[in-house]
């Protein structure tokens, strides 16, 4: 078997795996969208007691895999820090 060959066949493996698993990064991506919404719009309401949460990767990752725990937990950590 040449060297081309086995590269072809481990980018057909690669895809055949990404594809059967895209669902769920597709179903990661919706939630890191909808847990930015949500510490978007609990940033309007709590800028007024100087409670605020930066939306940067590393909140968007945080809250994307732990979902509303997880934004509460940036929050309660926001505010003993």
């Amino acid at each position: 078997m040449s060297s081309n060959n086995f590269i072809y066949i481990m980018l057909g493996l690669l895809f055949f795996v990404l594809f059967l698993s895209s669902k769920s990064i597709l179903k990661f991506i919706f939630n890191i969208l909808i847990s930015i919404v949500i510490i978007y719009i609990a940033n309007i309401f709590l800028k007024s007691n100087n409670i605020y949460l930066n939306i940067n990767l590393f909140t968007g990752l945080f809250s994307g895999i732990l979902g509303i725990p997880g934004i509460i937990c940036l929050y309660i950590l926001q505010i003993l820090l």
